[in-house]
């Protein structure tokens, strides 16, 4: 009999299975890191877009606002309705916490959270809100003509 047969013995195609199952297992698991912090990611910038979004929509009612500068009356709808509250983007629940501190009669600081079940940590945004009076124009001064010597 001649041992001259060219191929693989089942022991070497064994082992290069395995060899081959360690590398896809260790690329598996690269790939699902990577995903889940796109996701995370993709969470966060969502979260800070909302929190954004509030605030604008904030300052925007603050300079429309008829009633007494609070952020109650900023935060809710015409109905009385917090429509600032809550918000539902790709199929995610987003809660936002809206809280101030009345710094003046036309100024008050606002601290807006956004969280989630799916973020790590909630965004957190500060800004600061001003009453319509405050968005005035200033009066025209007359500037006295300047004189050539």
């Amino acid at each position: 009999m001649s041992h001259n047969e060219k191929g693989f013995t089942l022991v070497e195609v064994l082992v290069s299975i395995v060899v081959v199952s360690i590398l896809a297992g260790a690329m598996m698991s690269i790939f699902s890191k990577s995903l889940q912090i796109t996701s995370s990611d993709l969470d966060r910038t969502v979260a800070n877009q909302i929190a954004q979004n509030t605030l604008h929509t904030i300052e925007r009612r603050s300079k429309e606002i008829d009633t007494a500068f609070s952020i109650d009356a900023l935060k809710t709808d015409v109905n009385g309705i917090c429509d600032l509250c809550s918000a539902t983007i790709n199929g995610r629940d987003y809660s936002i916490d809206i809280d101030s501190i009345q710094t003046s009669s036309n100024v008050m600081d606002v601290t807006i959270i956004v969280d989630s079940d799916t973020l790590l940590q909630p965004i957190t945004l500060k800004g600061v809100v001003t009453d319509a009076s405050l968005h005035e124009k200033f009066p025209e001064t007359s500037n006295p003509e300047a004189t050539t010597l």
